[in-house]
């Protein structure tokens, strides 16, 4: 089951499902008895074929309860010694008598009196018998019922189990992705390091080394920084720090702030966001990183000459955030898991700098505000009414 509410769902349906069976199980038991020891109860007790059409429920029951009735106060008779057993015989024949006295239960206590003791015991074990057969509808959808919850809840047992598998499975995939993250920079941090430290570096090579190191120890302060907002996203102790603000004005800062980047990668930005107010009710920085971040993916993963653009769209009951690109399609494969954390090929995370984080901490902050963000691609791009045909956008969904 993928929730508990289809859990519930399934077992409800389960359950009535089992009652129906039962009910029609019990007419089809009940008609049996009527048709078959119905008669021989009463050829048994009246000792006539013709007294069968007038026997009653309510005779065969309390026929039932003098049988048990006098076998228990026979066996306590014989069980007492003397004088008591001789009392209680006394008190045994006034009950009896005081049976017979009750309108309804007169015939039957006469047709009791006449009946020997091993037909007693008979019919004690007949009517057992009958009472078995009559509750074998309610025993067996009893146990329909038990063992399809249970077969139910071992496959969620085993779900579960493989949930736990997958999740250290992708838990390892990540360690090793973060050791190798690391590994790059420091490998070049340190090789520079030591050739500045025995003195093998020109004096007009210096600068150049420092610089490389710079960029590196800043791209570990990036990556671990990354690292921090996905666990810290993830902890119990985090809450989001809800705020009113302008989603335009904010849009348009994280475009401005990204422009000079997007300039030296030798690409063009496309703007269109209202020139009005859409106040919305959310964490302004969590949202301004995810949107940044967004931009900064098209940045790193397209070549020089691609248009991004940045859109935000007023609908009815929604708002629509959009980073777009004109660069490559991401491979199908590659985008249904494209906000797991370190979902990258390897050439981009080695040539381009990227963490495969960014995408992942969207997905998060998003879930955590109860907006909806998800990679849309050309075709499905021409849907939306923006001005360039791009290849494909990210669109968050705000819903007012």
């Amino acid at each position: 089951m993928d929730s508990l509410k289809d859990l519930r769902s399934y077992l409800i349906r389960r359950f009535v499902y089992t009652i129906v069976l039962i009910g029609i199980a019990e007419y089809i038991v009940i008609k049996i008895v009527n048709l078959f020891f119905g008669p021989l109860f009463a050829r048994t007790i009246y000792g006539a074929a013709e007294e069968v059409g007038s026997l009653h429920t309510d005779e065969i029951i309390l026929m039932f309860c003098f049988m048990l009735l006098g076998l228990l106060f026979q066996g306590i008779e014989r069980l007492l010694p003397g004088q008591l057993g001789m009392l209680f015989g006394e008190m045994k024949d006034a009950v009896e008598r005081l049976i017979q006295k009750i309108p309804v239960s007169a015939r039957t206590a006469d047709n009791y009196a006449r009946l020997s003791t091993y037909e007693k015991v008979f019919f004690l074990l007949f009517m057992f018998g009958v009472a078995v057969v009559i509750l074998l509808p309610y025993l067996a959808g009893a146990g329909f019922y038990s063992v399809t919850v249970l077969r139910e809840f071992r496959k969620i047992e085993e779900a579960r189990e493989q949930a736990n598998r997958d999740y250290e499975k992708k838990r390892n995939l990540m360690l090793s992705d973060i050791a190798h993250d690391l590994r790059t920079p420091m490998t070049t941090v340190s090789g520079y390091a030591r050739a500045l430290s025995d003195g093998v570096v020109s004096e007009d090579k210096k600068s150049d080394y420092l610089d490389a190191i710079v960029r590196k120890s800043e791209r570990m302060d990036e990556l671990i920084g990354l690292l921090f907002d996905y666990v810290r996203l993830g902890s119990e102790g985090f809450r989001l720090k809800k705020e009113e603000f302008d989603l335009c004005e904010m849009v348009r800062e994280c475009a401005a702030m990204q422009f000079r980047d997007i300039e030296d990668a030798g690409m063009e930005l496309e703007v269109d966001i209202p020139e009005k107010f859409l106040m919305i009710k959310a964490d302004r920085l969590q949202m301004s990183r995810t949107v940044t971040n967004l931009i900064t993916n098209a940045i790193r993963h397209n070549v020089k000459g691609t248009t991004i653009g940045v859109y935000v769209m007023e609908e009815t009951n929604r708002y629509r955030v959009m980073v777009a690109d004109s660069g490559e399609r991401i491979d199908p494969s590659q985008a249904e898991h494209i906000f797991e954390p370190f979902v990258m090929g390897e050439a981009s995370r080695s040539t381009k700098g990227g963490s495969g984080l960014g995408l992942s901490i969207a997905a998060k902050v998003m879930d955590m505000h109860g907006y909806n963000i998800r990679l849309i691609q050309k075709p499905n791009t021409l849907k939306y009414n923006i001005p360039q045909e791009f290849v494909k956008m990210f669109m968050i969904t705000i819903k007012t």
